[in-house]
């Protein structure tokens, strides 16, 4: 079984691979991928998530659009490596990140055939958690032209406002992609075990193509 977690930034997609791993699957964190190839092709000080939120900064910082491009083009290129790996292999979880919602259509396909996607679902109580945490400690979020400010309002002001509707233009696309949805009342559930997640997905486990 090929398991790919899509979802938000900060919604728990790293918790449930590495819980995954601890069950005896091998984890491909993208999160990780691209921080190092940040620091090999561009010489960014990226180690972790948390590395990469402040290289890219918030939305109406003037280097955010060239950051972002290239946050994009070294998602891609980590998601073609990862398409690639996973032919032929089994018990793999991919941590994705919460824009591969953005990447070629195409290599999405690919990946969607040997993985089964496992959409870590919101509400808007944990929209409003997500966005507090990216203020106070930011990951790399794509905005996607979603930051869109008025005359006069402050960027924290226009974050609160754009954030809600990302959230939920990403959820409709996380849902597109997706095979299977678990709801926070289930993921975020502490007495929620591993056994009970892979129970959700092998209800809806597509078969292995030829």
């Amino acid at each position: 079984m090929v398991i790919g977690l899509i979802g938000m930034a900060g919604i728990g997609k790293s918790r449930w691979a590495a819980r995954l791993a601890n069950a005896g699957f091998r984890a491909l964190h993208c999160d990780d991928l691209i921080a190092e190839r940040l620091r090999t092709a561009y010489r960014a000080d990226t180690v972790t998530v948390y590395d990469i939120g402040r290289w890219m900064g918030f939305p109406y910082e003037a280097h955010y659009a060239e950051r972002e491009r290239i946050y994009l083009a070294c998602e891609h290129a980590v998601m073609e490596e990862i398409a690639e790996r996973i032919v032929g292999e089994e018990h793999i979880v991919i941590d994705t990140t919460g824009s591969i919602v953005y990447l070629d259509a195409a290599l999405l396909e690919r990946i969607k055939r040997r993985a089964i996607m496992v959409y870590l679902a919101d509400d808007a109580n944990l929209r409003a958690r997500l966005l507090e945490d990216y203020l106070a400690r930011p990951r790399p979020i794509v905005w996607n032209g979603m930051y869109q400010p008025r005359p006069g309002e402050t960027p924290e002001a226009t974050l609160a406002r754009c954030y809600p509707q990302l959230a939920r233009t990403r959820a409709a696309l996380y849902q597109q992609m997706s095979d299977v949805v678990i709801e926070p009342r289930y993921h975020r559930n502490p007495a929620f075990t591993v056994t009970d997640f892979l129970g959700m997905i092998n209800e809806r486990e597509k078969p292995t193509p030829p």
